[in-house]
């Protein structure tokens, strides 16, 4: 982002909201008024919304911050990827969602230019898979998308052989983005429609693609950003009031 002096920057970094691990900024709702590239802990915070929304639900479902599955990508040998991803636990879900970023520098935060999403499929009848849902032509964060595909798959051996078991990398039906910077809004907007189509009990079975087809799309995503900033804004509120309520009881 460019300097704007030092006032601004300090307005920028000024703290709005701490949503579990999240920590939202100023400059992070100035980003999602757009039309800008959204950063990891927009998505950090919708994905721990959802996980939230779905938590009622039973622990199959996974959604995963931005950070981890770009450490699980990164990190050195296989050894390091399964003592991280021990507790996730896998192997065990149905769905695990997880943001993937092709920055390739990881001492350079919040680099990269493309947000795409993984998925982890163990719950379709053609499981087990990984499903890549990218919002570019061409699927040009394949690379990315494989690499950390590639970290993942030795820690899903067959839970009744023990043997590592085969899982292929497919492209999912994504709807196309019609501009350079609402990929990460994609990446959220499919991740909504698949816990819609997880949490619906008479639209669980085959797989969410045409979920994605029915509710992604260029209209839905430039709909999403204002929407998310009305979420940000009732949550803001929701922790001021109960602050207030807090203060009214000590007095």
């Amino acid at each position: 982002m460019a300097s704007t002096g030092g006032g601004g920057e300090d307005a920028e970094e000024e703290r709005v909201l701490s949503y579990g691990d999240v920590v939202l900024r100023r400059g992070d709702l100035s980003i999602l008024r757009g039309p800008r590239f959204v950063n990891d802990r927009i998505i950090a915070f919708y994905f721990a919304h959802l996980s939230l929304a779905s938590a009622h639900h039973d622990d199959g479902l996974l959604l995963l911050p931005p950070s981890i599955p770009y450490l699980l990508a990164n990190l050195p040998d296989p050894a390091s990827v399964a003592a991280v991803a021990a507790p996730l636990r896998l192997a065990s879900r149905r769905l695990v969602l997880l943001p993937v970023n092709d920055n390739p520098d990881v001492s350079l935060p919040e680099g990269g230019c493309h947000w795409t999403l993984l998925v982890l499929d163990n719950a379709s009848p053609s499981a087990p898979r990984f499903v890549h849902h990218d919002s570019l032509r061409g699927a040009p964060n394949l690379p990315a998308a494989t690499r950390l595909a590639d970290a993942l798959r030795p820690l899903l051996a067959d839970a009744s052989t023990g043997s590592r078991r085969r899982v292929p990398l497919v492209e999912g039906p994504t709807p196309r983005q019609p501009n350079g910077y609402d990929c990460g809004v994609y990446v959220m907007a499919i991740a909504r429609a698949i816990c819609g189509w997880w949490s619906d009990p008479s639209g669980g079975e085959g797989d969410w693609f045409e979920a994605v087809r029915r509710e992604v799309d260029a209209g839905s995503v430039t709909a999403m950003r204002a929407e998310l900033l009305q979420l940000i804004a009732r949550l803001i509120q929701d922790k001021a009031n109960a602050r207030s309520q807090e203060g009214d009881k000590e007095h």
